[in-house]
């Protein structure tokens, strides 16, 4: 197998020192990981007891979304754990299975679920609640890839066996996801793409001339679905578009403004209240920022820059390209989701409707990137190092 370095990683011969040794980082990661669940439901409470406390039908228990997120946040540990004591190349073989049942289920959510605004993403369940099962399709579709780099680096000589079953893969993905009316999804699944190309190989001759014609034809695209548009022309001119999604747009920056560097205190922001857009889900990056101020909006973005920092470290001591590949794209993909999430809220692209993970209420993207979490402690407990321990 020919050898590639990228990001300063020769990902065929991965050093092994003590400083990166996988069982102690995979603790931190863990850790980490529990400290953002327990940061989310901190505000999935603060930013939802508005809208949940009201004496309206189908309400009147503030504690209601506390109380599923909760459940959801068991379930999704135990998810977790499982998924940690199976060995990385079990996780590798049941991918290809996982994105197809997955795809499956997103095609039958277009067809018997329910739609939410230009959406139809969310499958129903027979016990009441609903999925989403682009979540978890999204977390098969990274471990597929991760999978098919396993086998070379992203090269020409390697375009059958590598590169066509990620493009093939991904083209899935995004076919289905915009028939969903997910196109934030599609978006965040194209950009999953880039990064683990570049992880395993490519070059930026090739990939900036790729990405930027993705964005062309994501653009070309938008121009023909009026919804679309309208919310690129609202992030340019959000003044024009007030009783649209402009209105969205400018709530969300006052609500981060108003908290300043300080911050109104835990549970305090007003623009909860009436004005942010789904504050416990889309928004709730917006609630932070208010209630916490700056440093806390910045302390969040910290800990989802470590999910990949920390995730790297378990990679290079993972002593395989597999579990290098895995552990770093894994993280990396929830980074990347998280940091669309923020840059929805501080109006620095348009807006998404992705989730932040770890702390957006919802039961899919909590499990689901907490399953991804357990894939990344799943290459920490069996690194060779743990092995030969």
């Amino acid at each position: 197998m020919a050898s590639t370095t990228r990001l300063g990683v020769d990902v065929n011969h991965i050093p092994l020192s003590e400083d990166n040794d996988a069982l102690v980082w995979g603790r931190r990661y863990f850790l980490l990981a529990y400290g953002l669940v327990v940061l989310g439901l901190v505000f999935v409470f603060s930013s939802s007891f508005p809208l949940a406390g009201r004496p309206t039908p189908g309400y009147g228990d503030a504690y209601s979304f506390l109380k599923s997120q909760l459940l959801f946040a068991t379930v999704g540990l135990v998810a977790m754990w499982i998924i940690s004591h199976v060995r990385p190349r079990w996780l590798a073989a049941l991918s290809l299975p996982g994105l197809f049942v997955g795809l499956v289920l997103m095609i039958l959510a277009i067809i018997l679920g329910r739609q939410v605004g230009h959406s139809r993403c969310w499958l129903p369940l027979p016990w009441g609640g609903k999925l989403q099962p682009s979540e978890f399709a999204k977390l098969a579709y990274v471990i597929f890839c991760a999978t098919m780099l396993n086998r070379g680096p992203v090269s020409w000589e390697n375009r059958y066996t590598v590169i066509l079953p990620i493009v093939a893969a991904t083209a899935a993905m995004v076919v289905v996801l915009v028939e969903q009316s997910d196109q934030g999804m599609a978006m965040l699944i194209l950009l999953i793409a880039l990064a683990m190309a570049l992880l395993g190989g490519a070059r930026w001759q090739y990939l900036v001339p790729t990405g930027l014609g993705l964005l062309g034809a994501g653009l070309a695209f938008a121009a023909t679905k009026p919804h679309i548009w309208r919310r690129i022309l609202a992030w340019l001119h959000p003044g024009e578009y007030l009783q649209g999604p402009g209105y969205h747009i400018y709530n969300m920056l006052i609500a981060l403004a108003r908290g300043g560097f300080v911050g109104t205190g835990l549970g305090m922001s007003p623009d909860k209240w009436k004005n942010l857009p789904v504050p416990h889900t889309d928004s709730i990056y917006c609630v932070i920022g208010g209630e916490l101020g700056t440093w806390g909006a910045v302390g969040v973005m910290v800990l989802m820059v470590l999910l990949t920092a920390w995730a790297f470290r378990i990679a290079r001591a993972s002593g395989s390209r597999l579990g290098w590949l895995l552990a770093a794209t894994v993280g990396l993909s929830l980074t990347l989701q998280a940091l669309v999430n923020m840059a929805v809220a501080t109006a620095s692209i348009p807006t998404t409707g992705l989730t932040l993970p770890f702390i957006s209420a919802g039961g899919s993207s909590l499990i689901s990137s907490l399953m991804g979490i357990g894939v990344v402690l799943s290459v920490a407990r069996h690194s060779q190092r743990a092995a030969q321990g």
